[in-house]
Order: structure tokens, then sequence, then C-alpha cells
């Protein structure tokens, strides 16, 4: 396996579990579109990346573009942590 094939699984991942636990975030009001049982599940399952997104939202839940950025700045920390703890033993030099 290549580096840049390394990375992009990586960033995969952290894209599927990030992005889940966004969408999660966003859905936990009752007003919501996609609010439904299973955002209480979901949270729970992405609780490593979602406790400051979640913590934001709680306190004011019109900070959605704000709770983006930040999602994003995790989702770029998770796909460097992904790549350096499962992928880059796996990488040819």
């Amino acid at each position: 396996m290549n580096t840049k094939s390394a990375y992009g699984y990586a960033y995969l991942i952290a894209f599927l579990y990030v992005g889940l636990g966004t969408l999660s975030v966003l859905s936990m009001y009752p007003d919501n579109l996609f609010y439904r049982e299973w955002v209480v599940w979901v949270l729970l399952i992405t609780v490593p990346v979602n406790f400051i997104s979640w913590g934001i939202l709680y306190a004011d839940p019109t900070q959605q573009l704000l709770v983006i950025f930040i999602q994003f700045l995790i989702f770029i920390l998770i796909g460097q942590l992904i790549f350096a703890f499962f992928f880059k033993k796996q990488v040819s030099r």
C-alpha cells in the first residue's frame, strides 16, 4: 500500500465516522429534518468526535455553522490519527 491510498482510506473512514456524528448532532432537536430515535444511539457511538459540538448546540441551537466548522477540524484531526495508528505501518517505502 502506498502513502496516497493509505491517506485515502484513513480519510474515508474519518469522513464516514465524523460525518455520521455531524448529521446526528445537527439532528438532535425535534424541529430538525432528520430527527428520529436513531439520533440518540448514533450520538452515543460517536461521542469522541461530538462532545464539543454537542455542547455548543446544547447551549445555543442556532450555532450550526460553528458546529460544521468544528466538525471539519475534527475530521482533519481524526483522519491524521487514523493514518498514524492504523495505516502508517502498512505503507511500503
